[in-house]
């Protein structure tokens, strides 16, 4: 079978880890199977980011190809427009200079690259995926110059996203302008949540070309991965375990509390039962006083080895704060439901992933606000595994819609309705990597 090409300007690939590459990755590893051979263009230089994993990239098919193009990275524009090092200074240029985001160094060399691997390739089509947001202003200038049929993901807010802090009113123009100029070039938008789309149908034409394409999970990296060594790590422990960062607008601290008061009443036992944060969080972070030591942290782990923890686990703790809970689908969400573990789901009742949660059974919801809730859903997941008696029952067949199989189908039907453009261009290697 031909395979037509699509170009991918992802910022977030392997060797970087965490859910930033998983999109990518887990598109690149199905396209194929639908006919689209991936042509990835990412940064050879990135700047510093908490975790690798260098595994991710054995799971593609061979045939990707892969282009790494050189980045000015935010400490070097930082020493360039701050040669005395003055700490404050560097605070200063973060804030007012650089934007959208610190990847804005890489535009020039990534745009020139895409531009040699669409003259040496038969590219017909392009997608760009975020954050960074850079990978969308340099698949707009990309738009410009060829015409490409594009897709713009956005796995996060762009103008909306409560981690943007806008200095002035001219930057928060400034971005809102260049959000408004990616929808309209866009041939396609998709997002990782629905609530997205409603964010950016603040932008003319958004509504009518606008998707929604979940992170889904990876069947086959499922059956891969064994539940062996977390188990055994927690053997006779009832153990919860949550997977990912915690942020300022989301963190454990009502749990940890919920749990202390069931240790304090004596309706757990203190060593039968841990709470385990598996990624790159420190006890610091929770906002809670662990006073029992039933918290344990793994440190960023390998994706594979993450999901051992998931899989080993009695109950996986989903964590959604009413400010940004209702209308945010963490990617975790659907390999927690895949993992066949229970799930306290700890978000807004009227939200999207409240409704996912409930129509697959794959958990019990409980507000943020709710401690007493919290506590009750704590008490019954352990006294259902302390008796081994459960009546948990996912719906497996509504689960098994959102691997990361249907999705990449759903994301080419989108491909394939915006247009083929078949460009001739030649065929150079240029953008061959040596993997």
């Amino acid at each position: 079978m031909k395979h037509k090409k699509l170009l991918m300007v992802a910022y977030f690939f392997p060797p970087l880890g965490g859910a930033g590459s998983l999109r990518p990755v887990k598109l690149a590893k199905y396209l194929p199977s639908y006919g689209w051979r991936p042509v990835v263009l990412t940064a050879k230089n990135h700047d510093w980011y908490y975790g690798r994993d260098e595994a991710l990239i054995d799971e593609l098919p061979d045939q990707i190809e892969i282009c790494r193009s050189p980045m000015l990275r935010s400490a070097w524009i930082y020493r360039i427009l701050n040669p005395l090092r003055s700490s404050a200074m560097d605070r200063w240029i973060r804030r007012f200079l650089v934007q959208p985001d610190d990847q804005v160094g890489w535009l020039p060399t990534a745009f020139s690259s895409g531009l040699k691997i669409i003259d040496g390739h038969s590219i017909q089509a392009m997608y760009s995926t975020s954050a960074p947001m850079s990978c969308h202003i340099i698949a707009y200038f990309l738009k410009k110059k060829t015409g490409l049929p594009w897709i713009a993901d956005f796995r996060d807010e762009w103008y909306e996203n409560p981690d943007h802090r806008y200095p002035t009113r001219f930057h928060r123009r400034f971005h809102f302008q260049l959000e408004k100029k990616v929808v309209a070039f866009a041939d396609q938008i998709i997002t990782a949540a629905s609530g997205f789309c409603g964010l950016l149908s603040k932008h003319p034409g958004c509504e009518e070309k606008c998707s929604t394409i979940f992170m889904g999970y990876d069947p086959a990296e499922f059956e891969k991965v064994s539940s062996k060594q977390g188990a055994k790590d927690q053997a006779g422990i009832f153990t919860i375990a949550f997977s990912g960062l915690f942020y300022s607008y989301f963190k454990p601290a009502r749990v940890i509390s919920a749990i202390n008061s069931l240790i304090e009443s004596r309706d757990i036992p203190k060593d039968r039962i841990r709470l385990l944060f598996v990624g790159a969080n420190t006890p610091g972070e929770t906002g809670a006083i662990d006073n029992y030591g039933i918290c344990r942290f793994t440190g960023f782990l390998s994706h594979s080895k993450a999901l051992e923890h998931v899989k080993g686990s009695d109950a996986l703790l989903l964590l959604l704060s009413r400010e940004r809970g209702a209308y945010v689908v963490p990617s975790k969400t659907f390999e927690y439901m895949a993992s066949g573990k229970p799930i306290i789901a700890i978000v807004p009742k009227q939200s999207e992933v409240a409704s996912i949660i409930e129509s697959t059974r794959t958990g019990t919801l409980v507000d943020y606000e709710d401690l007493e809730g919290i506590r009750m859903a704590v008490l019954r997941m352990y006294r259902s595994w302390e008796s081994g008696a459960s009546d948990f029952k996912p719906d497996l067949d509504k689960i098994a819609g959102y691997s990361q199989v249907e999705q990449t189908r759903d994301f080419v039907g989108l491909l394939e309705s915006i247009g083929e453009r078949g460009v001739c261009l030649g065929a150079s290697g240029d953008a061959r990597e040596n993997r």
